[in-house]
């Protein structure tokens, strides 16, 4: 008789794995000033990256459509004639650990361990404009990196949470129905409500004890109980 496939635990990346300490993506600017458009004044940067946020990113929570941070380079280089002398990849994370800094949430390790030696896989869905090699690269930094089978970032797929077209996305790609799959994060709408639109089973990871009928976690140890 075959074992049946070990389910799935899919867990939103910032801030539900990873804490904010801060971010600032004005200084992913200042890092593209200071090592690829070197000619550029800091006053055009600036107002192309306003214009490239108007265009592109204010109204992405009605369009679902996400664009990603290698789009963007492309956009300065079309408006200021200047080729990157690097790979986007090399760029693309110069800028991103010039932007922000995070930290381990409470009790992840010992979370994610739980999950893997029961048997679980489990995977990372984050909506970013930073690719998925780009987030990975970033848990590895933690160590936590190894512990998941596959990240997924909404700058690769093109699509963000909460459409269920990236969640069902992510049983596809590990060929499992909606029904046996676990979504924990932080957000109701993008994380909670997406998830559960979509058919996978939600749960909320709750710090602040907000109100919610549904499965909710206030430590993610809680959650391999839920699960089983």
């Amino acid at each position: 008789m075959t074992e049946p496939e070990p389910k799935l635990v899919v867990f939103d990346l910032f801030d539900t794995i990873l804490d904010k300490v801060w971010f600032d993506y004005s200084k992913a600017l200042d890092y593209l000033l200071s090592n690829v458009f070197t000619g550029v004044e800091q006053s055009e940067l600036n107002e192309w990256a306003t214009e490239y946020r108007n265009r592109f990113l204010m109204n992405r929570d009605e369009t679902r459509a996400e664009y990603s941070f290698t789009d963007q380079l492309r956009f300065y280089e079309q408006k200021s004639g200047i080729g990157c002398s690097d790979r986007y990849g090399n760029i693309e994370w110069g800028a991103f650990r010039a932007c922000r800094e995070e930290r381990i949430g409470p009790n992840v390790p010992e979370a994610i361990e739980s999950l893997k030696s029961s048997g679980y896989r489990i995977a990372i869905l984050s909506n970013s404009i930073f690719s998925s090699d780009c987030l990975l690269r970033y848990l590895d930094l933690f160590g936590l990196g190894r512990h998941f089978d596959r990240v997924f970032s909404s700058a690769d797929l093109g699509i963000r949470k909460p459409s269920p077209r990236v969640f069902l996305h992510v049983c596809a790609e590990f060929n499992k129905e909606p029904s046996d799959v676990w979504f924990i994060g932080n957000n109701l709408k993008k994380d909670v409500h997406g998830a559960s639109d979509a058919g996978l089973n939600a749960i909320f990871y709750n710090r602040a004890n907000d109100e919610y009928g549904g499965y909710s976690v206030k430590d993610l140890l809680e959650v391999r109980d839920i699960v089983r």
